[in-house]
């Protein structure tokens, strides 16, 4: 990485160092505290517990074991000074002792720092494809833009400074994307050896990876092929050296996964996967009206990661790439075509699959086209016509993509919750009774002197533990007989219970309402209660709502049902 880094232009070096301070800037966000509000993060609690459920047999995890192997390596002295400190060497009693704000504060930033320097390797990874399959002339200045372009990616920012798996995940799928795209353009099959470890491992961190790879890595080994007469003449050696590599990173995955040491728990949890796990948040139908709109909603999402104009450096970049390699040779046109094949492969295997287009399931294709955007800035940076003024255009860009991912840092030191927190110690006496719902991820931090109360239907033994908060299982409307103070409600939480199946929107062609949506819609007793709450039925009333208004410099940024949201705390009449 060092010799990486060293071996960066100036500039790339510049936008690294800007990276660096724009994913650091607030990353200690939502700490200290015994739980993270990195909605579905890995970090603080899932990490031993996540590798015992993948190697028991019969059981499974969510998510693959390789990122949650690394960062148990790497917090294993805080989770033994936890073990020499509880009671008792029993589950419950060490369970009860590592969720202490000071364990967990622990852990969740490790995953967090661990998260930021991948983001820069990943950006490190991007500039070295640029340089792969930039003519000579260009090398250094598409090393140097590609580096700043990949840098301005406000969900890029984000989740730069969580636990979400789609930093590491991107972190071993970006640098097998430059050892693919160096063994084409150089000619050394052997690198697709390393290739296929690092894609296995991108697939061994989050499974989505293998979307970056089903169709994009065979289409561009068979133009390869096709394209390029060395290639041809050398297939042999290709085909050995793939056969060598896949069956290595099909032996790794295997094991690693638990399709070796666990084969029914594998089973399981592949079913989980390709069942609730995806189809279960499904937002379109499962029909070709469906996969159009999510293929134009894919497209769409683009101005959710940058500002609308730098698709213009875009399709410039790529333009210029397909003229250069055809120019350079055919194995360098093949090249230059991997960031984007690698992009439309997400988009089939994933987008249009899955059915989905949050921000975290179009950051993959943001940042490989990152590529062309950076030598789309090069191609201006270095032209002879009106140099001024397309330097200008360059600068002006990289100003506005630097404000978005800025806004993103902005909320993250101004989360509506740290009012909430301040009005809370501000108001609320010893004794005082706070009534909350939901996860962890949506909750604000509570005063120590206060009684906090979780109620829920569903069963305390199953919720995650909240040191200081007491679990009551209850219908929520029967608020009158638990009669607390305040109520505290976060917006992120509270609107899956207020939009009803009779809504127009819903009506749509090829949109759905996701099945979790449903099933929320259909809890009567949280849509009467909240709607009654916000309507001031019950004895309430709104005494601080909390949110970063849109009239600022830096605009409000809401992310992943866990950045900005506002945030409402009631008290009792």
């Amino acid at each position: 990485m060092r010799v990486s880094i060293a071996s960066l232009p100036p500039g790339a070096r510049a936008a690294l160092l800007v990276a660096f301070l724009l994913h650091a800037c607030g990353i200690f966000w939502g700490m200290p505290a015994s739980d993270a509000w990195d909605n579905d993060g890995i970090a603080p609690r899932d990490f031993l517990p996540g590798l015992a459920e993948t190697f028991a047999p019969g059981s499974y995890f969510t998510y693959p074991p390789l990122h949650l192997a690394i960062l148990a390596v790497l917090t294993l002295p805080v989770t033994l000074v936890a073990v020499v400190r509880a009671k008792s060497m029993s589950v419950p009693d060490v369970l009860s002792e590592i969720v202490a704000p000071s364990y967990m504060t622990m852990m969740a930033m490790t995953a967090r720092f661990v998260a930021l320097g991948m983001s820069l390797v990943i950006i490190v990874a991007l500039a070295k494809i640029a340089h792969e399959i930039a003519p000579p002339e260009r090398k250094s200045s598409a090393m140097t833009w590609t580096a700043w372009f990949s840098t301005l990616g406000a969900p890029f920012t984000f989740y730069s400074h969580t636990s979400n798996l789609d930093v590491p995940y991107l972190f071993w799928a970006s640098l097998a994307l430059l050892w693919l795209t160096r063994a084409i353009v150089r000619r050394e099959p052997r690198r697709l050896r390393t290739f296929a470890l690092l894609a296995a491992c991108a697939v061994a961190t989050k499974d989505q990876a293998y979307a970056v790879f089903l169709y994009g890595a065979p289409a561009a080994l068979f133009l390869w092929i096709a394209l390029d007469r060395w290639a041809r003449d050398n297939v042999r050696s290709i085909g050995k050296e793939l056969a060598i590599g896949g069956a290595m990173a099909a032996l790794f995955l295997a094991f690693v996964d638990g399709a070796i040491t666990n084969p029914s728990g594998f089973r399981k949890r592949v079913a989980f996967l390709s069942g609730a796990a995806s189809q279960d948040f499904a937002t379109y139908s499962k029909d070709a009206a469906g996969r159009w709109f999510a293929l134009v909603d894919t497209v769409h999402a683009f101005y959710t990661h940058y500002p609308m104009g730098l698709a213009v450096f875009v399709m410039l970049g790529l333009g210029y790439a397909v003229y250069a390699g055809r120019k350079q040779g055919r194995r360098m046109l093949v090249g230059a075509l991997v960031p984007g094949l690698a992009a439309l492969s997400f988009t089939l295997a994933f987008n249009l699959v899955a059915r989905r287009v949050e921000e975290r399931f179009t950051l993959p294709q943001m940042l490989f086209i990152s590529v062309y955007g950076g030598l789309g800035m090069s191609l201006l940076w270095t032209s002879a016509i009106a140099r001024t003024l397309a330097r200008a255009v360059v600068l002006v860009a990289i100003g506005f993509g630097l404000h978005r991912a800025m806004s993103v840092d902005a909320m993250l030191l101004r989360e509506p919750r740290y009012e909430t927190e301040a009005f809370l110690r501000a108001h609320v006496n010893p004794g005082d009774t706070i009534e909350v719902h939901g996860l962890g991820t949506y909750l604000p931090r509570f005063p120590s002197w206060a009684t906090v109360t979780r109620v829920g239907p569903d069963s305390t033994a199953k919720r995650g533990i909240l040191p200081g908060v007491r679990e009551v299982q209850a219908t929520l409307t029967d608020v009158a007989a638990r009669s607390p103070r305040w109520i505290v409600v976060s917006s992120c939480y509270v609107w899956r219970f207020g939009e009803r199946d009779d809504m127009p929107w819903r009506a749509t062609s090829g949109r759905i309402v996701p099945t979790t949506q449903r099933r929320d819609n259909n809890d009567e007793d949280a849509v009467h209660f909240f709607h009654e709450l916000f309507g001031q039925q019950l004895g309430y009333r709104v005494v601080n709502d909390a949110f970063v208004p849109g009239d600022g410099f830096f605009p409000p940024v809401y992310m992943h049902g866990s950045l900005g949201c506002r945030v409402f705390t009631f008290e009792r009449d």
